[in-house]
């Protein structure tokens, strides 16, 4: 018995939209080229399309994507599907909780006297997050698997980015030393999501050399955190192959030691990487940071080396717990505070300057609490919490395919929410979410229909 028949044989749907118990012929139906069809639907298009403008910037009070202007054009559109999108309780309470986090941005605003400027830039990037959320709630409510096209257009759109840095500023320096990241990453990743999407059911054994090659290439062309993101997914979607051939195997107990087998692989992982860094093969930034590391071998130092910003983010929500410093907040005293510690970190190395005209907190997470207050760290929170529990429930009942999809996507959210800009936020959260939230909920009424 193949490894596809035996999960289908334990309940797993090797197909869409329907179960074995539902239609014990489903298996035969997929075909061989099932999976490209699911890819190039027409339905895909308007996702698609959405996903490549968002990485085309227009700079009017802030800086809009061409994305998030073509999502508002289109609202009318698809006014009724976002209407019964807006039924689903999932969706209703993230938009409950962004409304407080929109109020404690205006009473911040308020209180430390932003620019009116600033105001808008913060309360607008709240706005447009949600609204973008929102439209793909209402694409995704017709049809989850619309999610695939938005990763065509997020693969699209990440080459046209890198075409756009090549063509205008690929003089920058650090551009230079992070060529995976500006470069490669952005179209990549999703690529990789693809891949196994279409690989995972049938062929897993294309899909594991894949996610190690690619975790290899991105540490060498330092795209570090990016490699470990897909070297986690491959491990991961590994040992779950290895428990599904398991006819006997109690898949909830097996998550649940999955996660603790691969916590216990990254140490041996780590070790690796310390010793390559410090050989010089990882390259300059990655040398750069063991080096100064007093424990190479602590990877919660070697971390805050690499998002140092984190370290003046805490000391901003120490100074403003409950209502943050405000939009785009730069407040002199913690610039010159950062300017001091990268001097205690970086010696001559530590730039001499903060050219953003925000304070460099680089986190979703903290981000939101430093300029909007506490309300904006509860709100990444709760999507924190929910995004790991939606994707548990599709971990244990939808179909392989959209399971891959699930475990590729989230090392890169957990990442990205605490790591990396606003930028994550507003463009390429609100497609995911909703893919979440949707597929959840489509497969979770498939399960209750097959009891009754």
């Amino acid at each position: 018995m193949s490894w596809v028949q035996t999960t289908v044989a334990r309940g797993y749907s090797s197909d869409f939209p329907g179960t074995v118990a539902d239609r014990p012929d489903r298996q035969s139906v997929w075909g061989k080229h099932e999976g490209a069809r699911l890819i190039f639907r027409l339905s895909n298009l308007v996702p698609m399309f959405v996903a490549i403008s968002m990485v085309i910037p227009i700079t009017l009070i802030g800086t809009f994507r061409l994305g998030e202007i073509l999502v508002l054009g289109l609202y009318p559109f698809y006014i009724k599907h976002i209407l019964k999108a807006l039924r689903n309780r999932e969706v209703l309470f993230l938009i409950s909780l962004a409304v407080l986090w929109f109020c404690s941005q205006l009473l911040s605003d308020i209180y430390n006297g932003s620019t009116m400027k600033n105001n808008l830039r913060g309360l607008g990037s709240i706005v447009l997050t949600m609204t973008t959320f929102v439209f793909f709630c209402g694409l995704y409510s017709r049809d989850y698997r619309n999610h695939l096209g938005a990763l065509l257009g997020a693969i699209a759109g990440g080459v046209l980015s890198a075409s756009l840095i090549y063509r205008f500023d690929r003089g920058n320096q650090s551009y230079v030393e992070n060529l995976w990241d500006f470069y490669v990453s952005g179209w990549a990743h999703p690529t990789f999501a693809i891949l196994a999407f279409l690989l995972f059911r049938k062929h897993p054994w294309f899909l594991f050399p894949i996610g190690i090659a690619y975790s290899v290439l991105a540490n060498i062309y330092g795209g570090r955190s990016d490699g470990l993101m897909v070297l986690i997914s491959t491990l991961f979607l590994f040992y779950l192959w290895i428990q599904l051939r398991k006819s006997n195997s109690n898949l909830r107990g097996a998550m649940r030691k999955g996660f603790i087998l691969s916590a216990i692989l990254l140490i041996p992982i780590y070790f690796l990487y310390v010793n390559y860094a410090q050989a010089g093969v990882l390259g300059k930034s990655a040398k750069t940071q063991i080096d100064l590391a007093k424990n190479p071998y602590n990877p919660i130092e070697v971390l805050l080396l690499a998002r140092n910003e984190s370290l003046i983010a805490l000391d901003a929500i120490y100074e403003k717990p409950l209502l943050g410093h405000g939009s785009w907040a730069n407040p002199g005293h913690l610039r010159r505070l950062y300017l001091l510690k990268m001097r205690e970190i970086y010696g001559a190395q530590a730039p001499r300057k903060i050219f953003q005209d925000i304070l460099p907190v680089h986190s979703v997470l903290l981000g939101a609490w430093v300029f909007g207050g506490f309300a904006g760290f509860a709100f990444w929170a709760y999507v924190i919490y929910r995004t790991f529990y939606l994707a548990n429930r599709l971990l244990l009942g939808a179909p392989l395919s959209m399971i891959a999809l699930v475990v590729v996507y989230l090392p890169y959210f957990s990442w990205h929410v605490m790591f990396s800009p606003n930028s994550f936020a507003r463009f390429s959260w609100p497609l995911h979410m909703a893919f979440l939230v949707f597929a959840e909920a489509y497969w979770t009424q498939r399960r209750a229909d097959s009891i009754r």
